[in-house]
């Protein structure tokens, strides 16, 4: 099942990296002076086209598909069941780090639940119409710092 995950994600990937690099071609005024319409096309589907759109496609769809509420709101989906049911989020405070290590994302959403400050911690990756959430914690306190890089680094995973 995660085979066919990041198939579809890569298909999904690819479909968009395609469809912005020719409404780009299209788009840009400099490209329709200096050069003929052919020339932007068969540059953008030349031989090195599966390995250059295969690395950037990835990493460029998720920095960019993914918004800071989204993955916060995948955090809290992830995680409101491990929460006292009078749990409150806060959005609008939500941390977000990109990892050195997949998944991409570490999120980090303030909560107070039981009189408690206290946090949903995520590790997200996939792509926004189809996450993939890694970690997903309910803490009655907040990550200290040293631990926040520890997550980044994909070290100590699951031991908060």
């Amino acid at each position: 099942m995660t085979s066919a995950r990041k198939a579809r994600s890569l298909a999904v990937a690819l479909a968009l990296f395609a469809g912005v690099t020719l409404a780009g071609c299209a788009a840009s005024p400099e490209s329709t002076g200096e050069f003929p319409t052919d020339a932007p096309e068969q540059s953008a589907t030349a031989t090195p086209t599966p390995e250059q759109t295969v690395a950037p496609a990835e990493p460029t769809e998720s920095a960019s598909a993914f918004t800071p509420s989204a993955l916060a709101q995948i955090c809290i989906d992830a995680t409101v069941s491990a929460f006292d049911p009078d749990v409150e989020f806060d959005a609008s405070g939500v941390r977000v780090e990109p990892r050195t290590v997949t998944p991409e994302w570490l999120v980090l959403v303030p909560a107070v639940t039981m009189g408690y400050s206290g946090e949903a911690q995520c590790t997200i990756g996939g792509s926004p119409t189809d996450p993939d959430v890694d970690m997903a914690a309910a803490s009655i306190e907040r990550l200290p710092e040293e631990q926040i890089q520890r997550l980044i680094r994909g070290e100590n995973e699951g031991n908060g």
